[in-house]
């Protein structure tokens, strides 16, 4: 598993090397641009596209006797179209010692955590969000958060937000429009199992349910499987945002050779009730990864599905929708992708 996330530390971030005690400012980030070539049966196209590239400073003050304060302020940057946000990104201040890590400010969902863990193509146009995002899978504004130590493998993480959406507005957070995530993980050597609960206020104003989501990896040798369930319940009352309850799902494998990674994955949603507004959506991806060092990396990968927006769920600067407006019947959505990732 990744093992920035294997923890489940609501980041990996809060338990990076960069926190250990010393009161410097570190400037990390990530920059990752793609050239895609679209097809979703109506049109064509080529685009140059910046897949959730970001910069950040975090830091800590050692408090003594064994706490600590930490901080982090990280904005998102498009490469391709000299904009982005400050501090849009999981930024915070918290304390983190024995106890474990407490925070407030905005932050990633232990639900979507548990997501990110598995997903073979994260923040490229064939992210796993395409399918199984929605519900819970947000990075929240106004976020109370606790991340649990780390108990031979196993973990926890709650996080509360009197407001998810509030999308930089000067005014108070909206009433009544609270959600609340709680997330269990157990990493340990090739074991990989994540489970995790969103509801709220947030969710009935949306006419959404409870949202449960279930994942797992195993590594062996120089091969790694995953896999993902989400359910997400459609609580409205009259027409709300889905369609019926939605269930999604996802499998994946990536093999290791050398420099090369090589990895495929497929997923499909379905809602419980048949209508002309909601069709369900599906997607396979295939590709692969040359590490040029323990910091770069160029890809190739080629996905295809129905029904989705290929590039929606890792934030993608340019995003291609795969269905007509009508949203009548099924649609194919296809990429081809080459793209480049410099950490630092």
């Amino acid at each position: 598993m990744k093992k920035s996330l294997i923890a489940l530390a609501v980041a990996g971030v809060v338990s990076a090397p960069a926190f250990a005690a010393t009161s410097n400012v570190d400037v990390y980030g990530k920059l990752h641009v793609a050239l895609s070539f679209y097809d979703d049966s109506n049109m064509s196209d080529t685009q140059v596209s910046s897949n959730a590239s970001r910069i950040g400073f975090k830091g800590t003050e050692d408090l003594g006797g064994g706490l600590a304060a930490i901080w982090q302020i990280e904005s998102g940057v498009n490469l391709d179209e000299q904009n982005g946000t400050f501090a849009n990104r999981n930024s915070f201040v918290g304390l983190k010692g024995g106890f474990g890590t407490a925070l407030i400010g905005n932050h990633d969902t232990p639900l979507k955590l548990v997501g990110r863990a598995v997903d073979l193509f994260g923040d490229t146009i064939a992210d796993s969000r395409n399918v199984m995002g929605g519900g819970s899978d947000t990075r929240g504004d106004n976020v109370v958060a606790y991340i649990s130590p780390n108990w031979t493998g196993f973990s926890f993480a709650a996080a509360y937000s009197t407001d998810p959406v509030s999308a930089q507005a000067n005014a108070g957070d909206v009433a009544d429009m609270s959600l609340y995530n709680l997330s269990a993980t157990y990493a340990n050597g090739p074991v990989y199992v994540g489970f995790a609960y969103g509801d709220g206020d947030f969710h009935e104003a949306v006419g959404w349910g409870a949202h449960y989501r279930l994942a797992g990896g195993f590594t062996f040798g120089d091969f790694k499987l995953v896999g993902q369930y989400d359910s997400l319940e459609d609580d409205s009352t009259t027409v709300g945002t889905l369609a019926g309850d939605y269930d999604a799902w996802m499998v994946g494998g990536s093999y290791t050779m050398g420099a090369m990674v090589f990895k495929a994955n497929y997923m499909q949603g379905e809602y419980d009730t048949v209508g002309t507004n909601y069709i369900d959506p599906e997607q396979w991806t295939i590709g692969m990864d040359y590490n040029l060092s323990k910091r770069t990396s160029v890809y190739v990968l080629y996905a295809d599905g129905q029904n989705i927006t290929l590039g929606a769920g890792g934030g993608t600067s340019d995003q291609v929708a795969g269905y007509p407006a009508s949203n009548v019947a099924d649609d194919d959505n296809s990429a081809f992708s080459v793209g480049v990732m410099h950490s630092f």
